[in-house]
């Protein structure tokens, strides 16, 4: 029996201290990928596969309030392990209808009340703050800065603005040759050129700012936030341009846990669309009737509308077009159609299209057993 816990202890925590820093070893379940987790004057992570580094040690903070860094020559109080092994049933059906989630985790508390969980995956890893403090917290400015242990490249879907539509091109380009001044949005795809790739983005988001990631000319990247919104002007149907920002990035409770950082590891690109630590890492399914989200196939406007010819009828964003994608979709066996773009603009009114009978697509969308996205 002594023998077997010592076995189960060591096969996800290994715990050490060197020149005053206490030092932790978290395996991943099948034991292919170890975090290692340093604490003495900052808080650093490393990231091995099957022994190789992948990512070099990499501090994480935040900085709260009057100036206090969370993070920063912070006090160990204890730590908590745990090794979960379930599956996880899907609310609504995608994919797959059930979810494995296997993981050892590792949570630090301090004695400056928070806390940061690690968790590691047999596809990855990820951490998280979490803080226990009376009253609001005001967040100036989170340090995300991960640097890479070797000459990598990044599929970088580069930005221009933080008001995105998220339709940016992934430029393929090494980590080094990314100015400071070039950032991103999420997800991004870190490929180590030997094999393995990263695959960076967040989860369970809510109440913050989302993460962005700038580059470093180096092969490291920083997290961006964009600064809490004062002011905003609704310029139209989809776009809020923000006129006003205050200089630190949220305004939030004092007892939260915040988003996941996630490092999505894969073998290659079909790992990434099947990789399931955003789901696993969200918060759970918040919506009490979910009996009418029917997941399906949809034919999308934007992408067919120019298209049709040789029919009786001017095509276009009209009834008759959407008529016409509806007795596409029923006879293929698709189950929607999206009705995007055209029908409605935002003034002082919502004025619909004339040309656009909304009621009326919608229920021969019925009578043909094909759902209509707006």
């Amino acid at each position: 029996m002594k023998n077997l816990l010592i076995y189960l202890f060591s096969i996800f925590l290994l715990t050490s201290v060197t020149f005053g820093q206490k030092q932790f070893s978290l395996l991943s379940p099948d034991k292919s990928i170890e975090t290692k987790i340093s604490v003495g004057d900052n808080v650093e992570f490393s990231v091995l596969k099957k022994g190789k580094p992948i990512i070099a040690p990499s501090s994480v903070s935040i900085n709260v309030n009057n100036g206090i860094v969370l993070g920063e020559k912070s006090k160990i109080k204890n730590t908590k392990t745990n090794s979960v092994d379930q599956i996880v049933n899907r609310v609504v059906k995608q994919k797959s209808k059930d979810v494995r989630d296997n993981y050892n985790e590792l949570k630090i508390n301090f004695k400056e009340d928070f806390a940061i969980s690690f968790r590691a995956y047999n596809e990855g890893v990820a951490y998280r703050f979490e803080t226990a403090l009376d009253g609001e917290l005001k967040v100036n400015s989170e340090n995300y800065y991960v640097s890479f242990a070797g000459d990598y490249s990044i599929y970088f879907p580069e930005e221009e603005s933080f008001r995105s539509h998220n339709e940016r091109l992934c430029k393929y380009l090494p980590l080094k040759g990314i100015a400071e001044k070039q950032f991103a949005s999420l997800p991004a795809v870190v490929d180590t050129k030997e094999g393995t790739l990263i695959g960076i983005t967040e989860s369970d988001l809510d109440d913050y700012a989302g993460l962005w990631l700038k580059g470093t000319a180096q092969n490291s990247l920083k997290g961006i936030f964009p600064n809490y919104v004062l002011e905003e002007n609704q310029l139209n149907d989809r776009d809020v341009d923000p006129v006003k920002r205050a200089d630190f990035i949220a305004v939030t409770k004092g007892k939260r846990t915040f988003p996941w950082r996630i490092f999505a590891i894969t073998n290659n690109d079909g790992d990434l669309i099947t990789n399931e630590l955003v789901f696993l890492l969200s918060k759970p399914n918040q919506i009490q009737d979910v009996s009418w989200i029917k997941p399906g196939k949809v034919a999308w406007d934007w992408w067919n509308y120019n298209n049709i010819y040789n029919v009786d009828f001017r095509a276009g964003i009209n009834t008759d077009t959407y008529k016409y994608y509806i007795d596409f979709a029923s006879r293929y066996g698709i189950e929607y159609i999206i009705l995007d773009e055209g029908w409605y603009h935002l003034g002082n009114l919502l004025r619909v299209n004339p040309d656009v009978n909304v009621e009326e697509i919608i229920n021969y969308g019925k009578q043909k057993n094909v759902g209509v996205i707006l």
